[in-house]
């Protein structure tokens, strides 16, 4: 049987987080059924109106991010557009906690007051587990050297 598997191309955006490595900003010991350290990671697609695409480009960017930086547990985020749809935009934000990561930061007040009169719908909102793969024998920031 053979699955069909679409391949969709997207440029980074912006990457958020702070000048400490990922592992300094996780502060949790490393998850004992993989044998790693992970961040929870929370994605939320976008799909910008037509007539709005930069101007919510510019939000995302901008005023989101600031508002995100202030939440509780976060430790980054990467935005990515579309390369073939550039009406869509995900956010993927990292928390150091699931709880922090469950918060439902895209349906905050705060939140839809700024996207809402810029995009059509939100399409998908996941909850994962990020592994940061560490090397045996090395300290984890060589894996997880931040990219800002």
């Amino acid at each position: 049987m053979r699955d069909l598997i679409e391949t969709a191309f997207v440029q980074i955006e912006n990457v958020v987080c702070y000048s400490t490595s990922w592992e300094a900003r996780t502060a949790s010991a490393p998850n004992s059924a993989l044998g790693i350290q992970t961040l929870h990671a929370r994605s939320v697609e976008l799909v910008a109106q037509p007539s709005k695409i930069r101007e919510l480009g510019n939000c995302v960017r901008g005023a989101l991010m600031e508002y995100l930086k202030r939440q509780k547990g976060f430790a980054g985020v990467i935005v990515l557009s579309s390369v073939k749809e550039p009406r869509l935009i995900l956010v993927m934000s990292f928390w150091k906690a699931e709880k922090d990561a469950a918060n439902r930061w895209e349906s905050s007040a705060a939140v839809l007051k700024l996207v809402t009169p810029l995009i059509d719908v939100r399409t998908r909102v996941h909850t994962y587990q990020a592994a940061m793969p560490g090397f045996p024998d090395a300290p984890l920031p060589i894996a997880a050297t931040p990219v800002c």
